[in-house]
């Protein structure tokens, strides 16, 4: 984007972040009902079941259904969220993992919108961070978050989800024909507001509404990738100001452009301050790939905040992509998903080298920690530069052809490939990265000699880890891969 266009954008946002302030009938519709633990059978699990051996580190997974009644909300002429309609029942389901013994507990809840846009529950941050989350002791809850993945577990397990019920309140006869939210004709995707601040204050109420009762609840956080993301950021600046529930946000790279407040409601343009992050007193970190910022153009920039009412971070990661391989070896098995009606794709791309394997996770992590120092002590993270573009907007790279600024790291400081955000073809590509290993005679010319690589690469790391954007079981992994690396060959 360009400066020009940048500086448009902060006025717009320091001068009219009051627009989505909520009107006084936005508020929660009411508590939840908890069923379950859903039992596991021979026949019968739940869908998603992690992939992770959660028994060696000591954790449980449970599935609930919750039972509630939501509000449907929308934007008045002035920019108000108000109720359009009220009261709406709902059942849906929760996925929970969490330390089998509550003394290995450490306090937090981490509860995602699990990702919908694939119309089957991803739990893609799980699978970002379940490491950090293992670790740390932290419980985990996923949330279905869209109507489209509703019908994805019925068929699934017809009967095990039958009573699943996302239905538009709305009289038949007076029913838009949207599918915004994920929605169908007769269901309602923007019940998930309600659904996802109920979930979230049952977590930290007392009783049998929690499923994670007995549990000494101290922070409970959202997050949520992606389309997700997305929703995450309508979430913060529309329910949340009067909601009130959750002690910090992680949202992790925002795509898919601005999600409005229910199927019917009139699109938000991009190019409006309600889609970018308002300030608020809890903290937020916003991780964004490099294939987001290529895509979101750097619009949804704003300046990063320590005051008391806006706790702030934006962190643009150089060299990252939105899809990558880590990830992908966590996904629900192919016969769980054969019976839910979808096949897992393994994208086939045109662009030559390979699929990236930058680790980003491991920044997602050291966010996460971050997040929750912030919340519980109030030590502000560190900052970070912004991508660097040029007048036209174009992002600048160096001589390897990665690019400049951002959070930097040694993989792109003490490089060996170049990476690139995205791939082709644009349509089943466009989020997937790849990169290009240098060939023998560049990485013999950059590096003449394996400790010319690995003594830079360490020290950065170091680095890394001394400044937060690393963690130290993190850093040591990857210390010992570049030891260990067979650079320059």
């Amino acid at each position: 984007m360009s400066r020009r266009k940048y500086g448009i954008v902060l006025a717009i946002l320091l001068g009219v972040a009051g627009v989505t302030t909520t009107a006084a009938a936005a508020g929660p519709a009411g508590p939840v009902d908890l069923v379950g633990p859903i039992p596991a059978t021979a026949t019968s699990h739940p869908f998603n079941t992690s992939t992770v051996d959660l028994a060696g580190h000591g954790y449980v997974e449970q599935e609930f259904f919750v039972r509630g009644r939501a509000n449907v909300y929308d934007y008045d002429a002035a920019g108000r969220v108000v109720v359009t309609r009220s009261g709406a029942s709902y059942e849906n389901r929760i996925i929970v993992r969490r330390p089998a013994d509550r003394r290995d507990f450490n306090g937090t809840v981490v509860v995602e919108l699990m990702n919908m846009t694939n119309r089957w529950d991803l739990d893609r941050m799980w699978l970002t961070s379940h490491d950090q989350y293992l670790r740390d002791g932290t419980a985990y809850v996923g949330v279905t978050s869209a109507p489209t993945t509703v019908d994805a577990l019925r068929a699934f397990d017809p009967q095990r989800y039958a009573a699943l019920s996302w239905a538009d309140p709305t009289p038949p006869g007076q029913r838009c024909t949207g599918t915004a939210l994920n929605s169908t004709a007769t269901t309602e995707g923007g019940l998930i507001w309600d659904i996802f601040t109920q979930v979230g204050a049952a977590l930290k109420a007392r009783g049998r509404a929690n499923p994670i009762s007995g549990f000494d609840v101290r922070k409970v956080y959202a997050t949520g990738y992606s389309q997700s993301g997305a929703y995450l950021i309508r979430y913060l600046n529309a329910i949340h100001p009067r909601a009130q529930v959750y002690d910090g946000f992680l949202i992790g790279a925002a795509a898919g452009g601005p999600r409005p407040l229910g199927k019917c409601s009139a699109p938000v343009p991009v190019a409006d301050p309600r889609n970018i992050v308002r300030p608020t007193a809890q903290p937020v970190i916003r991780v964004q790939t490099e294939t987001d910022f290529y895509s979101d153009g750097g619009f949804s920039r704003r300046p990063d905040a320590d005051s008391r009412d806006d706790r702030y971070r934006l962190y643009e990661v150089p060299g990252s992509a939105h899809a990558y391989s880590y990830t992908a070896s966590f996904a629900p098995s192919p016969e769980d998903l054969a019976k839910a009606g979808f096949t897992y794709n393994y994208y086939n791309c045109t662009d030559p080298g390979l699929s990236t394997d930058f680790p980003v996770h491991y920044l997602f992590n050291a966010a996460q920690a971050q997040l929750d120092r912030w919340a519980r002590r109030g030590t502000p993270p560190p900052r970070a530069d912004r991508i660097q573009v040029d007048v036209t907007g174009r992002t600048v790279t160096d001589r390897f052809g990665n690019a400049l600024g951002g959070v930097r790291t040694p993989w792109l400081d003490v490089p060996v490939a170049t990476y690139y955000p995205t791939s082709s073809p644009a349509t089943t590509c466009g989020l997937q990265g790849h990169r290009l290993p240098f060939d023998p005679a560049r990485l013999k010319l950059v590096y003449p000699d394996h400790g010319a690589y690995a003594r830079p690469f360490i020290a950065e790391t170091e680095r890394l880890v001394d400044q937060g954007w690393l963690t130290r079981p993190d850093a040591d992994a990857v210390i010992n891969a570049a030891a260990n690396s067979s650079v320059p060959g």
